[in-house]
């Protein structure tokens, strides 16, 4: 999608503060499954992200998305949303002049910290009620889709889904008290630093707060000898142990692998745009 595509885009950008003079669009890189775009204009920096309709189809509820985001921007750890399309189309928000991350960030003790506190931070909040992100659906019917077109494959991932189901049970026995995450903190959506903010909020819910270090884990196996350094600064410690953190982090590691073969069927068969 891009600003081609002249109706979403010419709604999003007329939402864009300073939009109705001279503004310059840069298209943003990063975006997998959105196509992302920088408009400059008298007013400052925004940021227009327009959503592909399969999104739905991976997870994405935009609306839990808007909520949560907006929650977390109250509390300084995101960028500001400005509008938010209520057929879920687009979203503007405040372009946040900082550098993202690199992967080598992740080896910085000092750096690690400053993301675990934000985190800590982020699950600290009120957590408003939205519709729950229920991640063992969401694997089956990754499955499912990719078993309709290749049914060995679908057979294959059966167990592993199955031990997935396990893992989430066990953990959400442990008894710790749901909170807003973010989930997905990849080392492009983690910018700048004293203050970090978060941004890419689509697959943010109200969950366990073990979460976000499970999807760090699972996205960056590299980070595992700082396992204690980053559950002792989301105050996890004494309540959760590596095995438990690693096992969990199994779980989102199929999450992302099943997720980008769900992608590219999706991109295959999109569904009616609306």
């Amino acid at each position: 999608m891009s600003p081609q595509e002249p109706l979403a885009w010419r709604e999003a950008l007329a939402q864009v503060p300073g939009s109705s003079r001279d503004v310059a669009v840069t298209p943003l890189a990063g975006g997998t499954a959105n196509a992302t775009f920088r408009v400059v204009t008298a007013a400052g920096a925004f940021v227009v992200r327009l959503h592909e309709p399969y999104t739905a189809d991976l997870g994405v509820d935009r609306r839990r998305e808007a909520v949560l985001h907006t929650a977390a921007a109250a509390a300084g750890l995101a960028s500001q949303v400005i509008a938010v399309d209520p057929e879920g189309r687009y979203l503007v928000s405040e372009f946040l002049d900082a550098a993202p991350w690199q992967v080598a960030d992740l080896q910085d003790q000092a750096r690690l910290w400053e993301l675990a506190q934000t985190l800590y931070q982020l699950h600290c909040l009120p957590a408003p009620a939205v519709a729950p992100l229920d991640l063992a659906a969401l694997l089956d019917r990754h499955v499912a889709s990719i078993a309709v077109l290749d049914p060995d494959a679908g057979a294959a991932l059966a167990p592993q889904v199955a031990h997935a189901r396990d893992i989430l049970g066990r953990q959400a026995d442990a008894g710790r008290a749901a909170c807003i995450v973010h989930g997905d903190p990849a080392h492009s959506n983690l910018i700048g630093t004293r203050p970090l903010r978060l941004i890419d909020w689509e697959y943010a819910a109200v969950g366990d707060p073990l979460t976000d270090l499970a999807c760090l884990l699972a996205y960056y196996p590299q980070v595992l000898p700082h396992g204690m350094l980053l559950l002792q600064g989301c105050g996890l410690v004494g309540s959760v142990t590596i095995a438990a953190l690693e096992d969990l982090a199994g779980v989102y590691r199929l999450a992302s692998d099943l997720w980008y073969r769900r992608l590219e069927l999706a991109r295959r068969h999109p569904p009616p745009a609306h």
